[in-house]
């Protein structure tokens, strides 16, 4: 299970190193494309085999999906991982993100999230103090 977070920095050519722990899970490359709320996802290969077989059984008739499809899969990258734990995080998704420097990795369950650290800080920030209301709202929680 992909869990926990973990802070680190892009370097100068756009490269930041995968937290081991989730290297170990994910494997020798992933998955990456755009996420929701402004932050980049990260897949194991045999995840996003799951995903898009998800993404398949979707009505491309309806506009909405057409719009999650083209965007989601035009932003689909497969990153390998480096001898030195890296991944290159590709242009598009920088700007999707707005990563510059300071990054954070969320693990997700079934996926990573990488944020810019400032913006992980607001949205945290902002989960924590509805989490009263949010545990109510939940089912089963």
């Amino acid at each position: 299970m992909l869990v926990g977070t973990y802070e680190h920095k892009l370097d100068a050519k756009a490269r930041t190193v995968l937290p081991s722990k989730f290297r170990e899970e994910l494997g020798d490359s992933v998955v990456s494309t755009i996420g929701i709320d402004r932050c980049v996802s990260l897949y194991s290969p045999a995840h996003w085999e799951k995903v898009m077989e998800k993404l398949q059984d979707l009505p491309f008739s309806k506009s909405r999906t057409r719009g999650l499809l083209r965007v989601m899969l035009s932003s689909a990258h497969e990153l390998q991982i480096d001898g030195a734990g890296r991944i290159l995080i590709p242009p598009v998704l920088r700007e999707h993100g707005e990563l510059v420097q300071d990054v954070v990795f969320v693990g997700v369950s079934d996926h990573v999230e990488l944020w810019d650290k400032e913006k992980w800080k607001e949205y945290r920030a902002g989960v924590l103090d509805e989490l009263p209301d949010i545990s109510e709202g939940i089912e089963g929680f």
